[in-house]
């Protein structure tokens, strides 16, 4: 069949869609798009429309789909006839295809994508194509594509949270009055595939105690409607760690550079070492880099409400040896944010559609002084208003708009306007 060699594609103009604010005040969205149909022969479309609809379970995934949308359906074309927010364009012989433009509002109060052992929720758009056919006992031909599209949300521009996650992190906490262990970053805010920085500070308060390790983690936690009733994990899952970056401390290793972590002491330490580990005498300053792995693959954006709740914490982790030579493991929380990485320049710029059908209406035009009257009028009265009454329409010429020249300073007036605007001035100091 002629037909079944004609492929059908989706192409989004973006692969997510960003939500801003909470689901209770954020903004609808648009998801824009072509279609294409690439076909030997033009061909007579009856039917054509596009879905947003969740994404179906996989067999071979044993988490379970719980996305409380059905559908959001666009017509794009309906028997035969294109839809009033659609676009087609001609068949191109060149290329052999044939295109279209479409978009779908998108509420804002939807769940965003997540995975989770457990549970996931996901979306997809669906295009459906159908044409008459070409053998007689078939009713019509059927072509079906889809491709996955990511919903991510982030903080209103004015919201409280996001003014939290921006601030710096500067998180201090005692052990047993032993050692005081401190955590900075520059901000609460990680980003997926990208690299954090993160620094942490040990200061002794008691003397006699050594350092073995140390290190920092980005901790996950999800809670979701199945994770109690699972019964291949724990009842009560902590969390997972998806960011880590650690190293043993000795003097025989303290000057070798690491990627990962650094140490730095204002003093270096002595050289002969009987005991594994630094001595705890003075202030070290540990300086790490954590990179984040890949969104929805080890690890999920914040969600703070949904059916399923994922949260993180950043943890600075050292082993000490007390006074005694038992060992303990020390951990510093404090929670933060991962947010998708959204260009700020094109967050609240307007979209358009369908740039191939607006229309230049009118050009501007403006009203200026011209050059001979001002110089006449200049003579005659300092008084604007009486000024404009003896030139009448003299006074005013149409030009055209000129081109567009940063204005620096009056110099760049004429020299009959600045001699009008320094008579304005002096009258206005008179009176």
């Amino acid at each position: 069949m002629l037909f079944s060699k004609s492929k059908l594609q989706l192409i989004p103009d973006s692969e997510h869609i960003v939500l801003h604010g909470t689901p209770r005040d954020a903004r609808c969205a648009v998801v824009s798009g072509r279609i294409l149909l690439a076909s030997k022969v033009p061909r007579a479309v009856t039917s054509l429309t596009v879905r947003f609809r969740p994404k179906q379970e996989d067999l071979l995934n044993p988490a379970m789909s719980i996305s409380c949308l059905s559908e959001i359906t666009c017509t794009v074309v309906k028997d035969g006839r294109l839809g009033p927010t659609s676009q087609e364009l001609p068949y191109n012989p060149a290329t052999m295809t044939h295109e279209w433009h479409f978009s779908i509002g998108i509420p804002g109060n939807i769940s965003e994508t997540v995975f989770s052992p457990s549970a996931f929720i996901a979306y997809e758009l669906a295009a459906e194509l159908r044409t008459a056919s070409v053998v007689q006992w078939a009713p019509f031909c059927k072509l079906t594509c889809a491709v996955p599209i990511a919903v991510k949300r982030l903080p209103a521009a004015d919201s409280a949270l996001l003014a939290i996650a921006n601030e710096s992190v500067s998180v201090a906490a005692k052990w047993r009055d032993r050692v005081e262990l401190t955590t900075i970053a520059g901000s609460r805010v990680v980003h997926d595939s990208r690299a954090f920085q993160v620094s942490g500070v040990v200061r002794p308060l008691l003397k006699g105690m050594r350092l073995l390790r140390a290190g920092f983690e980005v901790r996950e936690f999800i809670d979701g409607p199945f994770e109690s009733s699972s019964h291949t994990s724990s009842p009560s899952p902590r969390g997972s760690t998806v960011a880590r970056c650690s190293r043993d401390v000795n003097a025989a290793t303290l000057g070798m550079c690491q990627d990962s972590v650094h140490i730095n002491m204002e003093f270096p330490p002595c050289s002969v070492q009987r005991r594994s580990g630094i001595v705890v005498d003075q202030e070290i300053q540990i300086s790490g880099t954590l990179q984040i792995p890949k969104a929805y693959d080890d690890i999920q954006y914040d969600i703070s409400i949904g059916p399923i709740k994922v949260s993180h914490e950043l943890v600075f982790a050292v082993s000490i040896v007390d006074e005694v030579g038992q060992v303990h493991n020390v951990r510093l929380s404090s929670g933060i944010y991962a947010f998708p990485c959204v260009s700020s320049a094109i967050i609240d710029l307007p979209r358009y559609e369908n740039s191939s059908k607006d229309t230049l209406l009118a050009a501007g035009q403006r009203w200026t002084l011209d050059s001979s009257t001002a110089e006449r009028f200049e003579a005659s009265s300092p008084w604007i208003a009486g000024a404009a009454d003896n030139a009448g329409d003299r006074m005013f010429t149409l030009t055209s708009p000129p081109e567009y020249t940063p204005f620096l300073e009056p110099a760049s007036l004429t020299p009959a306007y600045r001699r009008v605007a320094a008579h304005v001035r002096v009258f206005n100091m008179a009176t």
